[in-house]
């Protein structure tokens, strides 16, 4: 993708995120994550603060079409969590961001402060919220939701100093925008030469009692139900743009979560789980409303020797139901302007 369309991508994205609303989950535990983009540029031009989403677009309009900018490059700052016995995401890749304190009085101050803490990074000068995406549930199985994610989005607008990573914080990483764009045009199918996973023993996430000792019945159990294969999107990495926690010791390489499972590798970050459900919106809604295109769907797949069957059916009736959830409106008929007047009646109900 050439880099004036990572500008656009840009600009659509902040039309959706101003004009469609987004969905609230009611939880009362919350956390919140910030999904930065910066514009890889020499020298920033000036950008006019606003203070409605109508003025906002047009300062970001006028922002983008700059000579400097309107052929720049866009990232996508991730990090990877530090490795901690108390932490449940520990070695994962995904945003900054945290749990909602009392000191917050809105999920957008946790995602700032959460980046401030762990990055150093103040959202609140040289940086323009452009939106939320919809909020993500934290499911566990046989245990329902434990809580909302709330993702908000910010777009950069000054030049910034380097990051300075929290003991929080193993790594970050600025990604290319335009390598989670192709994968949406060019989706990778389940089980094909491409497609990576992170592997979970269905037995042991039914017995979790049993997986230590596992006791005979254990064993045929977990060879009979097989693995559960989360769909891992690969984002390539380079040295120029991460920042790595030196008093740690710990580059993107060396945080591992078992013997079996790894989230990095010296030049690939493995996104997977809430954070790549993320990812699959924000490029959705920087792509034109029809059709909706996704990075790759969350759901889970069964071991293709065992359940080839029944991961079609259950793939097929996640599509059709996923679908018609997705925050971005769409028409099966792919007709543009029907799709571009339903999102028109919900911006100006």
């Amino acid at each position: 993708m050439e880099s004036k369309a990572d500008v656009e991508c840009v600009a659509q994205l902040a039309r959706h995120l101003a004009s469609v609303p987004h969905v609230h989950i009611a939880h009362p535990r919350r956390s919140a994550v910030a999904i930065v983009i910066r514009l890889v540029i020499s020298t920033y031009p000036p950008y006019t603060p606003a203070q409605t989403p109508e003025a906002t677009i047009q300062s970001l309009h006028a922002f983008l079409n700059h000579p400097l900018v309107s052929s720049s490059q866009a990232q996508v700052l991730f990090i990877q969590r530090a490795q901690h016995s108390r932490d449940p995401w520990s070695g994962n890749i995904g945003f900054p961001g945290g749990k909602h304190e009392l000191c917050d009085t809105s999920d957008q101050d946790t995602a700032e402060r959460e980046t401030r803490e762990e990055l150093g990074l103040d959202l609140k000068m040289g940086f323009v919220h452009l939106g939320q995406l919809d909020d993500v549930a934290v499911y566990l199985l046989g245990q329902g939701t434990r809580m909302a994610v709330s993702p908000h989005v910010y777009l950069q607008t000054q030049e910034q100093s380097e990051l300075c990573v929290s003991d929080e914080v193993a790594s970050a990483h600025w990604i290319d925008f335009s390598c989670m764009v192709q994968r949406a045009e060019r989706p990778v199918r389940p089980f094909s030469r491409e497609y990576k996973s992170i592997g979970a023993n269905i037995a042991a996430r039914i017995f979790p009692k049993y997986a230590q000792t596992q006791p005979w019945w254990f064993r045929i159990a977990s060879v009979g139900l097989g693995n559960l294969h989360y769909t891992v999107l690969p984002l390539p990495y380079t040295a120029e743009h991460s920042v790595t926690n030196k008093v740690l010791e710990a580059g993107p390489n060396s945080v591992r979560v078992s013997d079996h499972v790894r989230f990095a590798s010296d030049t690939e970050l493995y996104l997977w789980g809430i954070s790549l459900c993320m990812v699959s919106e924000l490029v959705d809604m920087s792509l034109p409303i029809a059709p909706n295109r996704s990075v790759a769907s969350p759901w889970p797949q069964l071991g293709s020797w065992l359940w080839t069957d029944i991961n079609w059916v259950t793939n097929t009736a996640h599509r059709v139901m996923w679908s018609t959830q997705r925050r971005k409106p769409y028409t099966t008929s792919n007709d543009f302007f029907v799709s571009y007047f339903r999102m028109l009646s919900i911006a100006f109900p």
